[in-house]
């Protein structure tokens, strides 16, 4: 997909509920603006019309391809402020939980260039479906 597609989906995304529908290698993705909280929005990707629970916890094609991953460490700001500021002697326990981190899978992108980074990176083939 060329730059000028890319900028043609991201301006219908603009609109509250506006879609997007695109062919990525065999898949019909659909991306559509929905509303995450009372005053946050974010990009649902639907894949073949539907977001199964599934793709979440297993690893599958799908995942991989179009659904966001954030990795988080196991300790919180607060007690990384904290490990910080303790004396290098007394870390000794706490660095293996310091360096530990999980992987979540996020429902909605909220980032889109981000989107489009990741899209591009894992899909040979993206084209945009003109509306009829």
């Amino acid at each position: 997909m060329k730059k000028e597609d890319w900028e043609k989906a991201k301006s219908r995304l603009r609109a509250p509920l506006g879609q997007v529908d695109l062919l990525c290698d065999g898949y019909s993705v659909t991306l559509v603006n929905e509303c995450i909280s009372m005053f946050r929005n974010g990009i649902a990707v639907y894949v073949n019309g539907e977001i199964r629970g599934s793709w979440f916890v297993q690893d599958c094609e799908e995942r991989r391809r179009f659904i966001p991953q954030k990795e988080t460490s196991l300790m919180t700001r607060k007690q990384i402020a904290a490990y910080n500021k303790m004396p290098k002697k007394d870390r000794g326990l706490l660095k293996k939980f310091r360096e530990k981190t999980f992987t979540a899978y996020q429902t909605h992108w909220t980032n889109w260039q981000a989107l489009v980074k990741h899209f591009e990176a894992n899909n040979a083939d993206i084209r945009l479906v003109t509306p009829q």
